[in-house]
């Protein structure tokens, strides 16, 4: 299983990637938005999970939706909104409708994470 983490926290990508490292997991870890829509856009279909918060600073997870929107490829990629902001229903909506598969808040326990790895292995 591949697995992409797109979130502006490095202390938190470092821990979530060394537990699935060690679950064999493949785990790739992008700390900007626009590098992640680059990583999604160039290995189109190559990531089994998509995990990506929403605020970043300069390009945001929402910009990276619009823009997968845009070309074609939501459907194709199961991403998971990965944010410790505090999302109101309206917003939760709007993130499913763009294309989003759900939303996972942080902090995240070991064990909501695993279910989630779980609910996207091919």
């Amino acid at each position: 299983m591949k697995v992409l983490i797109v979130d502006d926290d490095e202390e938190l990508t470092s821990a979530v990637k060394d537990f699935l490292d060690s679950t064999g997991i493949e785990c790739k870890v992008k700390n900007e938005g626009k590098e992640g829509l680059d990583e999604i856009l160039t290995q189109k279909g190559t990531y089994d999970l998509i995990l990506l918060d929403i605020a970043m600073p300069q390009f945001s997870g929402y910009d990276v939706l619009e823009r997968l929107k845009t070309e074609g490829l939501l459907k194709s990629e199961n991403i998971v909104i990965f944010t410790a902001s505090s999302i109101t229903g309206k917003s939760m909506d709007n993130f499913l409708a763009a294309g989003a598969k759900e939303i996972l808040k942080k902090p995240v326990s070991l064990d909501e994470l695993t279910q989630l790895i779980e609910k996207y292995r091919p």
